[in-house]
């Protein structure tokens, strides 16, 4: 995604997914937080959604986007914590293929499937290395990815589907209804493209769309192992849902990982 299709997006992301029951990952790391402790680093935080709730902890964490306009929301957001938590989180701007904090975390987390916005074999070794990059000798390296149901990744091609619903938070007359329709797929490079069409509606009356492209690429368990080898990344834990379930029920790709010895010294 660009930063423009970001933009489009931030000011629907919390309402959308926090109308998302089957959305079960925070309580997953803040486990993983509170089990490990920090400082920790969240890559494309977005919004705060994790970040946040990590921070109320107690614990120290750092965050950093792509995005400015989720920055933004997020900075927002922040206005409104205790001091205290406030002190604990410092928010950068950086693409996750290219940036440099200059310091080492004992936990880098990236929730909720950034890693499938990494297109190319390159993007994701530059992404994953970066990463690694940020952790001190022995940390963890925390990141879910969805298991791809091979069978489902064609079906309803440009057809809408209804993803969520909520009430406008700008105006609680309104309802916004989220709609995801998929338009192509590429089952040699492993990615499909699509959008998510907004639209918001008084009453019966449709009184506003906005529409937010959206292509994500998509993992065989192999190829995360593979991309584990190349990076020198070895698997601590894996787990197939937020329940710790095991990996081969083929539904959610979790791993925590280790890189043993760390030999770039970021400070």
């Amino acid at each position: 995604m660009d930063s423009k299709t970001y933009s489009r997006m931030a000011k629907h992301y919390d309402p959308a997914y926090g109308a998302r029951p089957d959305l079960k990952d925070v309580p997953f790391y803040l486990e993983m937080a509170r089990r490990h402790g920090g400082p920790i680093l969240e890559i494309a935080c977005g919004t705060g959604r994790v970040l946040l709730e990590i921070a109320r902890l107690g614990i120290e964490i750092a965050g950093v986007d792509y995005s400015e306009a989720m920055l933004a929301v997020l900075r927002s957001k922040l206005e409104k914590e205790s001091p205290e938590t406030k002190e604990r989180v410092t928010v950068h701007g950086g693409d996750m293929r290219t940036f440099s904090l200059g310091r080492q975390f004992r936990q880098v987390f990236i929730p909720f499937r950034p890693m499938q916005h990494m297109y190319t074999v390159d993007d994701q070794i530059s992404a994953l290395t970066r990463a690694g990059e940020h952790l001190r000798a022995g940390g963890l390296l925390v990141f879910d990815v969805f298991y791809p149901i091979f069978s489902k990744l064609d079906e309803k091609m440009d057809e809408e589907e209804l993803d969520s619903e909520w009430v406008d938070p700008d105006n609680p007359q309104r309802t916004v209804r989220r709609y995801f329709v998929r338009h192509s797929l590429n089952r040699l490079q492993q990615y499909f493209e699509g959008e998510f069409i907004f639209r918001t509606y008084q009453g019966d009356e449709l009184v506003a769309e906005e529409r937010s492209p959206l292509a994500m690429s998509y993992y065989t368990y192999p190829h995360m192992l593979l991309l584990f080898k190349h990076c020198g990344l070895e698997i601590v834990e894996e787990y197939g849902s937020f329940d710790r379930e095991p990996i081969d029920i083929c539904r959610e790709m979790i791993f925590v990982l280790r890189l043993p010895r760390t030999t770039r010294n970021l400070g």
